[in-house]
């Protein structure tokens, strides 16, 4: 039974994932934020930055399909944020060379909040574990 109830809280820590995709249009960036279950990050809140800046380079809202498009207009470091009011979103780096845009996300950045949550999951399951031994006998 517990593991049915772990297995069960992990699909909803990736249930509430949010993924994203890259391509480039002309010189302009197109990010495409969606769930695991493909329903788009519609109309929510975005903030693209330069690197070192502080005061967004372009901000406003996804469009019908969870699109943030942008064009670069130097090369260097570029962090789009996405957010939503209940607490959804991401941060995407992106390494503009003048021609192309790379994602800069590692395998443990794209995977850290499962991670994290399945790690609490564990923990508190054998903290509970630990009590009920020990309450038992």
């Amino acid at each position: 039974m517990r593991h049915i109830l772990v297995l069960f809280l992990f699909s909803l820590s990736y249930a509430h994932d949010l993924q994203h995709s890259l391509r480039m249009e002309g010189s302009c960036a197109v990010l495409s934020f969606y769930f695991p279950d493909e329903k788009p990050f519609s109309y929510e809140s975005y903030e693209v930055l330069r690197e070192g800046e502080r005061v967004p380079f372009q901000s406003g809202r996804s469009d019908a399909l969870g699109r943030v498009v942008f064009c670069p207009d130097r090369r260097g470091l570029w962090t789009v944020r996405v957010f939503s009011e209940d607490g959804h979103g991401a941060e995407v780096r992106l390494r503009f060379d003048g021609s192309s845009l790379k994602d800069k996300r590692s395998i443990f950045e794209r995977y850290e909040k499962v991670f994290v949550g399945v790690a609490l999951i564990f923990g508190i399951f054998g903290l509970l574990e630990l009590f009920v031994r020990r309450w038992r006998g």
